[in-house]
């Protein structure tokens, strides 16, 4: 898989509730594997993704959650979205396969390129998914943990708030979602520090706040699951645009 490095991000991200995006230039990024499902969209020409299979080139290209990916800056616009993986939309993404990169249907590709409203677009298409409901206890712990304090959110305490021990709440997501609950911690923490980012917060004062143990801890996390610094990140973040996506039924 490629790791070239030199070229430079460009362009805005945006988090929504449950959502996120880019639209801009790719730049260098490392392999990386994240919690979301993530559709990267080609805004005037074919995007390219290295994948365990090798590349991929289309319109669009969807990356399953967990899959080892890198994608390739080609100095044209893109727009790279992240939706959670347990949320109705990312769950039915997930329905077009889940072990490699797939190319997602033509009509769905020109959708959400040519939206002028990228937000109200997510939000209805996932408006009309009806994906099996998680388990009400490991919905709320997921609430919990994504929501909750920093110095209170954590696994086990999570669990007590629903009625679970720690091992069993444990046990009910890697089930349910398909990854330990102790990395779901992390990317909701990660999460909480992209909020802190695009509201004008320093990387160090981030880190604190979503409960890292220090700026370092952050970078390590970021690059494991974004293949970015957060140098990088906080240079394209804009303020935080939150419109909900529809909860996990």
């Amino acid at each position: 898989m490629r790791a070239d490095f030199d070229h430079a991000w460009s362009g805005e991200t945006r988090l929504g509730d449950g959502w996120a995006w880019f639209e801009g230039r790719c730049g260098d990024v490392r392999p990386h594997r994240h919690l979301a499902a993530q559709m990267i969209v080609g805004i005037s020409k074919p995007v390219e993704v290295d994948g365990p299979a090798g590349a991929r080139i289309g319109p669009a290209i969807l990356i399953p959650a967990g899959l080892l990916h890198a994608v390739r800056p080609t100095g044209a616009p893109v727009r790279v979205i992240y939706i959670q993986s347990f949320s109705p939309l990312g769950r039915a993404w997930a329905d077009f396969g889940r072990e490699d990169l797939i190319l997602p249907p033509t009509a769905l590709s020109a959708h959400l390129r040519d939206t002028t409203d990228l937000g109200e677009t997510l939000a209805r298409l996932a408006a009309d998914c009806s994906p099996p409901p998680l388990d009400a206890r490991l919905r709320d712990a997921l609430r919990i943990l994504a929501h909750g304090p920093a110095d209170r959110a954590g696994i086990a305490a999570a669990g007590e708030a629903v009625g679970l021990s720690g091992p069993r709440l444990r046990a009910l997501a890697a089930v349910q979602l398909g990854a330990p609950l102790a990395q779901w911690r992390l990317w909701f923490m990660l999460e909480s520090a992209l909020r802190s980012l695009s509201e004008g917060q320093s990387i160090a004062a981030a880190a604190m706040f979503a409960g890292f143990s220090d700026q370092a801890h952050l970078g390590r996390t970021m690059r494991r699951f974004m293949g970015v610094t957060p140098k990088t990140v906080a240079g394209t973040m804009v303020a935080a645009a939150v419109r909900p996506l529809p909860p996990p039924p």
